[in-house]
């Protein structure tokens, strides 16, 4: 299939129209597999040791993929998984997509941190998170993007205008956050926190869009940009309470996501004009 991205036509992986029942199935197990977690968690006796909570930690955080998981398997049994998988992981895998993947973000958050630093005369500081902090942002590598760019965007693409479809995938994908906020484990404004999801929302649906469908370049994004925050200390709690370099941070995020967007849909507008 022809991969044009206009705000019109874009690429659809060569399927149909999805029945929209399979995203409703997908965002009700996403929502309530984190719930359940969430519950075992907080309020039983598995949840209080530090080894199953690890792992209920994982699975809540894996709970987008592992819907996008069960529902292919409802909707289109064991082949059409392998299929989704596939398209997913190793149809037109591309190394210098991978490395975009990698290295932007590190630049977004490094340009953040040290205009910061500059303005306001600031020393430049560096963390190092715990080894179990390090096994959390590995696993953010597998855990999400199956689902929200894997599943839910792709089978968005036939129901909603192009330029929408990040804007409702990232505010559904903040909205999966809403228990670290309830829980205090977030220290980010709410506001800035949509923002910055909206904002690496079109920047995943970009490098998405050019992978033809493949998740590794957004998935290596991802755990990129979350490795990042943590090693140069980006967040109000590492600022004591200030959301000004977070503010900044997320900034960057909205340009460099715009410039990438452009130049996706671009090249998908010269694209479609060549062949015509």
């Amino acid at each position: 299939m022809l991969e044009v991205f206009d705000g019109k036509q874009t690429y659809r992986g060569g399927r149909g129209k999805t029945p929209f029942l399979q995203i409703i199935v997908f965002l009700l197990l996403a929502f309530l597999i984190l719930l359940i977690c969430v519950a075992l968690i907080q309020y039983t006796a598995i949840g209080q040791s530090n080894l199953f909570s690890l792992l209920l930690f994982g699975v809540e955080a894996a709970s987008p993929s592992l819907a996008a998981i069960l529902t292919v398997l409802l909707f289109r049994s064991k082949s059409g998984l392998g299929t989704f998988l596939k398209s997913r992981y190793a149809d037109h895998l591309s190394v210098k997509l991978i490395l975009i993947g990698l290295l932007l973000p590190v630049a977004v958050a490094a340009v953040s941190k040290l205009v910061y630093c500059f303005y306001f005369g600031i020393v430049p500081a560096l963390g190092l998170p715990s080894a179990k902090k390090m096994l959390i942002l590995f696993w953010a590598l597998f855990a999400e993007e199956l689902g929200w760019r894997g599943f839910l965007q792709e089978e968005l693409r036939p129901y909603l205008n192009a330029h929408a479809i990040p804007l409702v995938v990232g505010f559904v994908w903040a909205l999966w956050h809403y228990h670290f906020f309830l829980s205090g484990q977030m220290s980010a404004p709410i506001l800035l926190f949509v923002l910055g999801c909206v904002a690496d929302s079109y920047l995943y649906f970009a490098l998405t869009t050019a992978a033809k469908g493949n998740i590794v370049p957004v998935s290596i994004a991802h755990f990129s940009a979350n490795l990042s925050i943590n090693l140069l200390l980006i967040g109000p709690q590492y600022d004591h309470g200030s959301a000004a370099l977070y503010l900044l941070y997320v900034s960057c995020c909205f340009v460099t996501a715009a410039v990438v967007y452009a130049v996706v849909l671009n090249r998908g507008k010269s694209t479609r004009n060549t062949v015509l």
